[in-house]
């Protein structure tokens, strides 16, 4: 059935003339009913009113609820206000009456004790009972009672960040207890309003504790609902949020949040019981950003800046940065007074005496600086795109203001269609462009790199980071991988961080994004999601994000129990989960997503069967202990008969073949040299029953090259026959993902370097492999499986 928005609108008008921004029960009631919910046959009792026999032929049972019906008084049942009652006038008139004159007192002395405010302390029965609309009857639902998972949550949030999301999960008085004890991903599943489509809702909800008790046979019971029933109330719910959105402001009213706990199954179909709701009519405007003018920013042909002394201070570290990059000095302005050219840039007095528009003009002042900058720099039209580097905009006690006229500037020039600047930070540490040959960052290379650094021909790497600090360091950490570009975009006064996003979306080169976020703006969580979106469907492309801030000091209380079992990072996670993104739970998991992703983006997914090899027992245990977790699994491949003869063959001559059987995962013990080693991954990875791989030399043996050059042996792990040479021979002649691990000490560093900067995604210890490769493929086949269903 379509949903009745016009009758729910006029359930909205109705509570809206009485100054509300909640419904009452009974209200919400009936929305849910215009939404094609079910629930149980209702009768609200005005006060006052009472109850005849021919209204209780709407009552089928031999009991009823009786509830009071307060806008003051939430919690019903601590109160006395929700009562079973005989099926017959005399009782159901006779509780009602008991039930008005208790409920006020209990109420006023439980506010007292537990609602401690000046506001409650100060309430009489006689205001308390001005608030008492009357009494809802319900209907007494006798549902199926399974124990665990008997009752269910839907909700309904608009959150700050993705606008509308939907919860669905473990219902119950008892719900927050559960969720902070099961699994993430277990307890709830979270979806956009407006992201989610309908197709996708299973495969969001399978994931829950409760799905299977629900939708499949049960101690030899059958279903208690189908699929398509929990399917289609989920998407109820998403169709309210959807049309009742901030960001749809053709509709008259905004759902701020709004649940059912518990919903129950009866004769196979969900009802809900308890609900409430709660509205604005808080409207958000999207407006169309101006994020291509990030080509500006990104691929400057000139760069002004100001800020930079004759002696070392940040704003000359950024211009040496700047030139050192490559950047011709000749399109290079400093603003200046008093000096002909620093560093054979050309000086100008005042940023009205610059020639003309340059396309990137860098601020390395203060931040009590910055607005008058800016402020020129709009009127004089004088830069196409701003970098305001320094700290403290927005944060630091006093600078607010300065935050707020900036954008306030911004604004006012756009909306007056003046030429305004695109403005990256401030709280910035600057941006490094390989295609745009500069460098703002006011960090040293040599307090960066180990140098000489060899600077790699090809990459694929775009840094987008809210926090400067946290890019540099994983730059320090991983000096092999250069990126293509590293952005520090700060405190976002102008661009965000999907802006980013939504430009990279059609640049060729930029392949792997990895993210770190501490939070999003207003609504820039969904234009994040959407711009990802659009660059995962892109066959090749990935993006990993690390978001901080998970902690639920950071979650807003609200009426309802949804926002608290699903606080910010929980929404965060499952939008942009669901959107193809990689959440890295780890910073470490995040160094390893951007170190090794880049590596593999050019292999062919097939699917999870892995194979697993090492020279040591050990390795093969741990390796098979981490085929599966709760989100992601691997399937060990079974291998050929061709592929069993072949590995034995190979092993014969060592008399390996005696020694184990071709198994997966497969043990070719400390006996295997470099040839018998190799041979075997190349026969693994040609089996057809195999998608990918990991790959576990234990490089303490004799048997293999493994040790740089030294005057203790006579190894060399650069001779063309050694096993980490033959390793990257064999990662670049196969469309195979597959990772190695070397677990070891330092003195093995020299072999793991090689391996890496080969392109040869590597690893310290055989879960981390396991767990890596795992998420990765997974991630990529349920991209696959959304976007591009006809690919392999």
């Amino acid at each position: 059935m379509n949903i009745s928005f016009d009758k729910i609108n006029k359930i909205f008008q109705r509570a809206e003339k009485e100054d509300r921004n909640f419904l009452l029960e009974y209200e919400v009631y009936q929305i849910l009913k215009e939404a094609g919910i079910r629930t149980p046959n209702f009768l609200f009792l005005k006060k006052g009113q009472n109850i005849g026999k021919k209204d209780l032929d709407l009552f089928k049972g031999d009991h009823l609820f009786l509830k009071i019906v307060s806008p003051l008084i939430i919690h019903k049942t601590d109160v006395g206000g929700v009562q079973t009652v005989e099926n017959n006038v005399a009782a159901v008139n006779q509780v009602c009456s008991r039930m008005l004159e208790e409920v006020p007192k209990r109420y006023k002395n439980w506010a007292k004790k537990y609602e401690a405010s000046k506001k409650n302390s100060e309430l009489t029965l006689k205001k308390i009972n001005e608030k008492i609309r009357g009494i809802l009857l319900c209907e007494k639902i006798d549902y199926e009672k399974t124990g665990f998972g008997t009752e269910l949550l839907i909700g309904l949030r608009n959150s700050r960040e993705f606008g509308p999301v939907i919860t669905m999960g473990i219902g119950g008085v008892e719900i927050e207890y559960l969720n902070e004890r099961i699994k993430e991903g277990k307890a709830i599943s979270v979806g956009s309003a407006h992201l989610l489509q309908k197709k996708d809702i299973l495969g969001l909800l399978k994931p829950l504790a409760v799905y299977d008790k629900l939708v499949g046979k049960f101690r030899g019971k059958e279903a208690l609902i189908t699929k398509k029933e929990l399917i289609e109330a989920f998407f109820r719910f998403q169709q309210l949020g959807a049309y009742y959105s901030p960001y749809e402001s053709s509709h008259p009213y905004v759902i701020e949040e709004a649940e059912v706990n518990p919903f129950v199954v009866r004769e196979k179909k969900l009802i809900a019981l308890d609900a409430m709701c709660r509205f604005s009519k808080s409207h958000q405007e999207l407006k169309k950003r101006a994020f291509e003018n990030i080509k500006y920013i990104l691929k400057p042909q000139s760069i002004g800046i100001i800020g930079v002394s004759e002696k070392m201070n940040v704003g000359h570290i950024i211009l040496n940065n700047i030139l050192k990059n490559g950047f011709p000095c000749s399109k290079v302005v400093v603003v200046k007074p008093g000096f002909k050219e620093i560093e054979g840039c050309a000086c100008m007095p005042t940023i009205s005496d610059i020639p003309q528009t340059v396309d990137l003009f860098v601020l390395t002042l203060t931040a009590e600086q910055s607005y008058d900058v800016m402020k020129e720099l709009v009127e004089k039209e004088k830069a196409r795109s701003a970098i305001i580097i320094a700290g403290g905009i927005g944060e630091k006690e006093g600078t607010q203001a300065l935050e707020k006229n900036i954008k306030a500037l911004l604004k006012r020039s756009r909306e007056e269609g003046k030429f305004t600047p695109v403005v990256n930070g401030g709280n910035c540490l600057g941006i490094y462009s390989k295609p745009g040959k500069y460098d703002t960052t006011f960090i040293p290379d040599y307090k960066l790199y180990k140098l000489p650094r060899s600077k790699s021909k090809k990459t694929n790497l775009v840094y987008i980071s809210q926090s400067g600090a946290f890019m540099i360091s994983r730059m320090s950490k991983l000096p092999h991988i250069e990126p293509l570009y590293a952005v520090s975009i700060g405190n976002q006064i102008d661009l965000t961080v999907s802006d980013y996003l939504n430009y990279f979306k059609d640049d060729d080169q930029a392949k792997f994004f990895g993210v770190y976020i501490e939070g999003f703006l207003s609504s820039d969580g969904l234009a994040f999601a959407r711009a990802a979106r659009n660059i995962i469907c892109q066959e090749g492309k990935m993006i990993v994000v690390y978001k901080a801030g998970r902690s639920p000091e950071g979650r807003v209380a609200t009426s309802s129990h949804t926002a608290s079992v699903a606080g910010d990072y929980s929404v965060c996670r499952s939008i942009l989960e669901e959107a193809g993104v990689i959440i890295a739970d780890t910073i470490f998991e995040f160094e390893n997503s951007v170190k090794n992703i880049s590596f593999l983006a050019k292999k062919n997914i097939r699917g999870n069967r892995v194979g697993l090899m090492s020279n040591a027992g050990f390795e093969s245990v741990i390796m098979a202990d981490n085929l599966k977790n709760s989100n992601h699994e691997f399937r060990l491949a079974c291998f050929s008969p061709a592929t069993k003869k072949r590995i034995s063959g190979i092993l014969k001559p060592l008399g390996i073949d005696r020694l184990q059987d071709i198994n997966n995962p497969l043990d070719v013990t400390p006996v295997a040299d470099d040839a018998v080693f190799a041979g075997c991954v190349r026969a693994i990875l040609e089996d057809n029953n195999v998608d990918c791989a990991v790959i576990s030399p234990v490089p303490m043996t004799t048997a293999m090259f493994t040790l740089a050059p030294g005057k203790f042996h006579k190894e060399n792990l650069y001779h063309p026959q050694s096993i980490g040479e033959r390793l990257i021979d064999i990662f670049h002649e196969t469309d195979k993902p597959f990772v190695v691990n070397v677990d070891s000490g330092e003195i093995y560093d020299p072999l793991v370097a090689c391996l890496e900067q080969a392109g040869v995604p590597t690893f310290r210890r055989s879960d981390s492999a396991v767990k890596f490769l795992r998420k990765y493929i997974n991630s990529r086949l349920k991209i696959h499986k959304k976007y591009h269903p006809i690919l392999p």
